[in-house]
């Protein structure tokens, strides 16, 4: 499942590049154009381990998984968690319940995410 970048000319082109301002953008886009729906976080976590390629070796290397719900890919998750700690990249999850209890997707999410 490919992953929904900004189009050129908006942001950070979907590179996240740090620049708050394009950061900004890319937000404001995302929430311009949410599609509700599933959640594929293979191809994010993928992306981040490129990104960690660049990073400094001496620099601590976490990624935060944020997440309202059901993970779509949960074998892919573990698949590109276990490649991301073979990088030395320290991973945590954090699901946004919306409801005021846990749901059975909230704990399910909460499964997957745990290292």
């Amino acid at each position: 499942h490919e992953a929904a970048k900004t189009p050129v000319g908006v942001g950070s082109e979907g590179s996240l590049t740090g620049n708050l301002g394009e950061l900004q953008k890319d937000i404001d886009w995302h929430e311009a154009n949410y599609i509700q729906g599933a959640t594929y976080i293979e191809t994010g976590l993928n992306w981040a381990g490129v990104m960690f390629q660049f990073s400094p070796p001496a620099r601590k290397k976490v990624l935060i998984i944020l997440t309202d719900g059901a993970l779509n890919d949960p074998t892919a998750l573990a698949a590109a968690k276990m490649a991301l700690a073979a990088k030395g990249v320290e991973t945590f999850g954090v699901v946004v319940r919306k409801a005021a209890a846990h749901t059975k997707v909230d704990l399910e999410a909460e499964a997957s995410l745990k290292p």
